[in-house]
């Protein structure tokens, strides 16, 4: 029986659950979601327009796939005609179908671990998942590595299953179409295979080769189509990442970065478990072998980001799970060090919460500026670059063509003095004192704090954008709605 089903268990529902309530609390994007963001909307209101695309307008520096925004987009596309809704709720729409699908491909990983090492250790996989913080957070952020960790997922299960197929048509998803960077995971995996005498090479190649040419032919007709010249974008991406080495362009972390800060941030208490569960089980080790390696391979690019290595996690927990349930068999006192370990997850997943939920000021300036004043009025507004990039996203233009939105980035003063509404950052608002007025001011996450009253934590916050108005505008639309 195939270990793909369309089903979950209660405790994967409670996973969803957690999914769902991050999106509401922090229904936001930043810059590294906004092409798949602004994708699924273009999809579900511009359709067959694709000119009117932001993606046309913003290119960006290297072209992205659209297979998986078609993904989220075609579903929500359909719930939002039924349904009629606002571009508002159809964000959370396309959000919660991104963490369905987040969630099923781990409810399939957690079957195939349940095969392999037990029923306890995979209720205490889905356990430590819960209580860390960044997989779930992100299970619903329309990141490239978001749907790459579905496909992962996916032919991790398959490999342990043996289910060559099933490995090979989700791992050439991961690598041919949403990031090439998984080839230094998934392969490790199917060599270890063939080392073993467990795979053919013959079939492997044939297969392969019929399932690699057919993602190749979808991503290059689909995304050659929307992007209007011939384009394999993860080959662009390749190229540009690794042979021109630009990815440090764009910042550059020491070697071991991924060891000393991104692994103890996301794996939190499971960190040591995992490592344990390495050394003390050798089929424990065998298969946390491939994260391993994808981390320390990765590593040698020089610039960095916490994302990069989602994939790995899953992986590593499964070796903390496996000690979990080692502990969970023994004595009061060890069951009690397990609980704890997960209270201690829940903390600190409960301090990032708080922090991220203050880390999308662009969102809550563009509710702002449309709270201001009715959307009846033709208005143009500009949205300044670091709004654009913390949550101003077109699901967010509540006001369709009644406002005209300018987000492009040194855009002449004279130009934007001439708008009614401008969200713009503090040291950029003095420029148009003379012209407009303040009307909010808009807070955002500027570090932890430490205090002696519980519960020891602070989040400290910072005015990181401000609304203006037009003075001219303002008078004429306070005497309106006075009126009214």
């Amino acid at each position: 029986m195939s270990i793909v089903k369309l089903k979950l268990k209660q405790d994967e529902f409670v996973m969803l659950a957690i999914v769902y309530l991050y999106s509401v609390l922090c229904p936001y994007n930043k810059v590294e979601e906004s092409f798949n963001t602004q994708a699924v909307h273009d999809i579900v209101y511009w359709q067959k327009f694709i000119y009117y695309y932001d993606h046309i307008q913003f290119p960006g520096v290297v072209p992205r796939t659209f297979l998986g925004a078609v993904s989220v987009a075609i579903p929500t596309g359909l719930i939002a005609t039924i349904t009629q809704c606002s571009r508002v709720v159809s964000c959370h729409i396309a959000r919660a179908i991104l963490g369905l699908y987040v969630v099923w491909s781990f409810s399939a990983f957690r079957r195939a671990i349940k095969n392999k090492f037990g029923k306890t250790t995979g209720n205490f996989l889905v356990a430590l998942t819960c209580s860390q913080f960044h997989i779930l957070f992100y299970a619903s952020r329309m990141l490239p590595n978001t749907f790459a960790l579905c496909a992962v997922l996916l032919a991790t299960a398959h490999w342990l299953t043996h289910s060559w197929d099933g490995f090979l048509w989700w791992a050439g998803l991961g690598v041919l179409v949403l990031r090439s960077e998984l080839v230094i995971l998934l392969g490790p995996m199917l060599l270890m295979e063939l080392i073993r005498g467990k795979v053919d090479l013959k079939e492997l190649m044939t297969s392969g080769a019929q399932i690699g040419l057919f993602w190749l032919v979808l991503s290059i007709s689909i995304d050659s189509y929307l992007w209007r010249y011939t384009v394999w974008p993860e080959m662009k991406v390749l190229y540009y990442n690794t042979w021109l080495n630009k990815s440090g362009d764009w910042g550059t972390m020491p070697f071991l970065w991924y060891f000393y800060s991104a692994l103890p941030r996301l794996l939190l208490t499971a960190l040591p478990l995992s490592v344990i569960g390495c050394l003390l089980e050798r089929r424990v080790l065998s298969f946390t072998l491939p994260a391993i390696l994808f981390v320390s391979l990765y590593s040698l690019l020089p610039h960095k980001e916490i994302r990069f290595i989602f994939y790995a996690v899953p992986m590593l927990n499964v070796a903390a799970a496996q000690v979990c349930a080692t502990l969970w068999r023994r004595c009061t006192v060890t069951k009690l060090v397990v609980l704890a370990s997960l209270a201690v997850n829940a903390l600190c997943s409960a301090v990032l919460l708080s922090a991220s939920y203050h880390n999308y000021p662009g969102g809550s300036a563009l509710l702002a500026a449309h709270d201001a004043y009715p959307c009846e009025h033709n208005t143009t507004i500009y949205i300044t670059n670091y709004a654009a990039q913390t949550g101003a996203s077109r699901f967010g233009e509540k006001c369709g063509r009644q406002w005209m939105y300018y987000k492009i980035p040194d855009m002449p003063v004279a130009k934007v003095r001439n708008m009614q509404v401008l969200i713009l950052e503090p040291k950029e608002a003095h420029t148009y004192r003379f012209t407009h007025i303040v009307t909010d001011r808009i807070n955002g996450f500027d570090g932890l704090g430490f205090t002696k009253e519980y519960p020891f934590i602070t989040v400290k916050l910072k005015q990181v954008l401000y609304v203006l108005k037009n003075k001219t505008v303002k008078k004429r639309l306070d005497l309106e709605i006075k009126q009214s």
